[in-house]
């Protein structure tokens, strides 16, 4: 039996999990009934070292698992599933819909520890042809930027003895158990800023007795998006994104406080800091010139998820060997969203690859979207793709 055959024989069991998984969703950080159930589907495999409660600074609720090799000595291969949900209210009307309210899986999470726990039992199955050892990350807390759960378990060494990293995402844009995979630069660093404008409240039939937060807020707004026009080349990308703006509390006082809050989105270090630092001229400056006094807190997140080429084309060629040469493919750009698989790629070689779930002709709802129901039929082969790249790895 090939193995993706033992892959789809799996399938009904992977759909249990997973929808078992999707109807108890948990925040990053409160991940107790997630990891427990990974923990026990891992004792049921057999075989594996299991080590709970990994990523204390994030909850302690990460699993490792680990597993030696049976052909001789090697390499270690990890591979990495996320496991949080999204502060959402489900609105998708599956039978399995999340019954935690207010909290749901809507990043996919659920496909990913699903994939991972059928590679958990397929490498099992195969560890008389595996040279080395073989770490299963289940990783909690990806959605908490800046820290993130990926940050933690690096602080415990789950990367010391790792000589390089894979993992999975299901993607929406791509259709369905098509495998995206770009070498360099693929998904966008994830920052976060905070801003602070303090003025001088007053009457609103009286403004010139006051100093105006809200409108050097405004206006801070608008000049906030010249950094990328103006300071960025038309041929690279950054976003800067305001997406809280709160000032006053009464319709008839000049607001005395204004608070904004956003994101900045770079694929390269150097643009990362010029935008920071642009922006931090321009609060301290156009708050100054409204009379008020501004404060920038910029917190960066995770770096710019950046695929080793070799290991990148190791991914792709992988799927191919295993679905077809049509069903692996180099994507034509990145996406400017985040993901902190990131901070493993920036200290150990490895691959991020995008597993399409859209069907043709199908309803199309993205990523972190109430109505995002993913597709069962990509289970098992991320299952497999995950353990082929293990059982077929030579460094």
């Amino acid at each position: 039996m090939s193995l993706p055959e033992e892959a789809r024989a799996m399938h009904d069991h992977l759909i249990e999990i997973r929808r078992q998984l999707h109807a108890h969703p948990e925040l990053g950080g409160q991940e107790t009934e997630t990891s427990r159930l990974i923990a026990e589907e891992l004792r049921r495999i057999g075989g594996y070292e299991i080590r709970e409660n990994a990523g204390q600074l994030t909850g302690g609720h990460g699993v490792i698992a680990d597993i030696r090799g049976e052909a001789g000595d090697g390499p270690c291969i990890a591979l990495r599933a996320d496991m949080d949900a999204l502060e959402i209210e489900e609105e998708t009307g599956l039978a399995f819909s999340s019954e935690n309210k207010g909290i749901m899986h809507a990043c996919g999470h659920d496909h990913h520890v699903t994939m991972l726990l059928g590679a958990a039992k397929l490498i099992k199955d195969h560890i008389h042809e595996i040279k080395g050892n073989v770490r299963l990350i289940f990783q909690p807390a990806e959605e908490c930027v800046p820290t993130g759960g990926a940050l933690a378990l690096i602080r415990e060494g789950i990367l010391d003895d790792v000589d390089a990293i894979f993992g999975l995402h299901v993607w929406p844009t791509l259709p369905e158990n098509v495998l995206g995979v770009k070498a360099g630069p693929q998904m966008a660093s994830a920052d976060h800023f905070y801003i602070r404008i303090h003025g001088e409240s007053a009457h609103g039939a009286m403004p010139d007795k006051g100093k105006d937060a809200l409108l050097a807020g405004a206006s801070l707004v608008q000049a906030l998006q010249s950094i990328v026009s103006r300071n960025i080349s038309p041929i690279d990308s950054a976003i800067v994104t305001v997406g809280i703006f709160e000032a006053g509390h009464q319709w008839n006082i000049i607001p005395g406080e204004c608070y904004l809050e956003g994101t900045c989105r770079t694929f390269d270090e150097g643009i990362r800091d010029t935008v920071e630092d642009r922006m931090r001229a321009l609060v301290e400056q156009i708050s100054a010139a409204y009379g008020c006094r501004g404060e920038l807190v910029f917190e960066r997140g995770h770096e710019p998820l950046i695929n080793d080429k070799t290991m990148a084309d190791y991914m792709r060629s992988t799927y191919r060997e295993l679905y077809g040469e049509e069903m692996g493919i180099d994507l034509d750009a990145p996406a400017m969203t985040g993901e902190d698989f990131a901070r493993y790629l920036s200290l150990k070689p490895g691959a991020f690859g995008w597993l399409g779930t859209t069907k043709k002709d199908g309803e199309f709802h993205p990523l972190h979207s109430s109505h995002f129901a993913g597709n069962e039929d990509v289970l098992p082969r991320g299952a497999a793709l995950l353990t082929a790249l293990v059982l077929n790895f030579r460094g």
